[in-house]
């Protein structure tokens, strides 16, 4: 089900922000188109402007009789050779070059008639800034409902695209549900019988085949527990009381004593007394995966640290080149070792529960795995 939710919400994050790159480049593209278009307008406009200046004030030669001009309902300043000459603005600083200008959200028009007594520039000008306003509303009002739009498109389109990969995932997590239910009994069974075999044959409990036996009965029983906990640990009723960490600690160091041999490792320990209030269970299986990958990657012929005081802490030799990603479900840091990558994703998953502190480092070649209980 994470899967299906990480897949999920990686498609949303990728069709939703390619679709709003796309989106935003159209809408830049077409602010742009009807920016050019609403200063074509108003040059069209300014321009029929002057031509009725002039047609309405040429009868009274107001230029050579210095006689009043009629300047109708627009703005309008006459220049003669770059002087202000009369109008009902002013403006300074002007580029006569220019024929088109802008400033803030006015466009300038400049109309240039030469004549004898000299160069006459006729100056209009059209805020823009109302159809500009107008422009960006109607765009975000576009470009919100397009968003709410592609959400939509995009949460029908996952569910579509995703429900045969939903559906596969279901059958593999009842597939595996039932695969443990159906390898517990055989399992439970394998190891009651190696212990009553120790029981009634004592010489055989010390034979290569019978620890050979052991550790593959007890490695089958690992994977079944890892998955059962997986799988139904919101379901499981846990027993907390206060246990005896380096009690528990010692039985479970006794047990993997045969993979510390196989591996020729040596095992230094420093163990004091601690009592925590958990799931005997919990602890046991943070104990476990912690010193199962510790025996299982660290190099033959080295060294395995163990310490408990308020905290444990196990160190092996060797590596890891992403301490975050191995912590993450079916994530194996090296994958000629075996395992299905689950240990340190239930480490992480318990400790989180009951707010311990879980940290993973690797200094000068040695891999630090620490929990402080308190």
């Amino acid at each position: 089900m994470l899967a299906e939710k990480e897949s999920f919400r990686r498609f949303l994050v990728i069709y939703i922000l390619s679709t709003l790159l796309l989106l935003s480049i159209g809408a830049y593209l077409y602010y742009k188109m009807s920016y050019q278009f609403i200063v074509n307008n108003a040059v069209t406009q300014m321009k029929n402007n002057i031509n009725i200046f002039i047609e309405t004030n040429q009868r009274t030669h107001f230029l050579r009789n210095n006689t009043e001009a009629k300047y109708l309902d627009f703005p309008m300043a006459v220049y003669i050779d770059k002087k202000y000459n009369r109008g009902n603005f002013t403006l300074e600083h002007i580029d006569f070059s220019k024929e088109i200008f802008q400033k803030k959200h006015r466009v300038y028009y400049i109309h240039n008639e030469h004549k004898r007594w000299g160069n006459i520039y006729f100056v209009t000008y059209k805020n823009i800034g109302e159809d500009i306003q107008i422009l960006l509303q109607n765009i975000m009002i576009f470009f919100i409902l397009s968003l709410i739009f592609i959400v939509l498109i995009s949460f029908i389109l996952g569910k579509i695209f995703l429900k045969p990969m939903k559906e596969n995932m279901e059958l593999l997590e009842s597939f595996i549900v039932d695969s443990t239910h159906e390898i517990n009994t055989p399992v439970s069974n394998i190891l009651i019988n190696i212990e009553l075999s120790k029981e009634l044959y004592p010489e055989y409990s010390n034979t290569e085949e019978c620890k050979k036996i052991q550790s593959s009965a007890f490695r089958i029983s690992k994977i079944f527990k890892d998955l059962s906990y997986i799988k139904l640990n919101h379901k499981e009723i846990k027993h907390h009381e206060h246990i005896a960490v380096d009690k528990v600690l010692r039985d479970r160091i006794d047990f993997f004593q045969a993979f510390i041999k196989n591996k020729n490792l040596s095992l230094q320990s420093e163990i004091q007394a601690l009592t925590v209030h958990i799931d005997k269970e919990d602890l046991i299986r943070i104990i476990d995966n912690l010193l199962s990958n510790a025996i299982k990657y660290a190099p033959v012929d080295t060294q395995i640290g163990i310490k408990l005081s308020n905290c444990l802490e196990i160190v092996n030799d060797g590596k890891i080149h992403n301490k975050y990603r191995v912590m993450k479900k079916f994530i194996r840091e090296n994958s000629n070792e075996g395992g299905f990558g689950m240990g340190l994703y239930i480490v992480d998953k318990i400790t989180k529960y009951y707010k311990f502190d879980f940290t993973l480092d690797i200094l000068e070649s040695k891999v630090h795995a620490k929990i402080c209980f308190s």
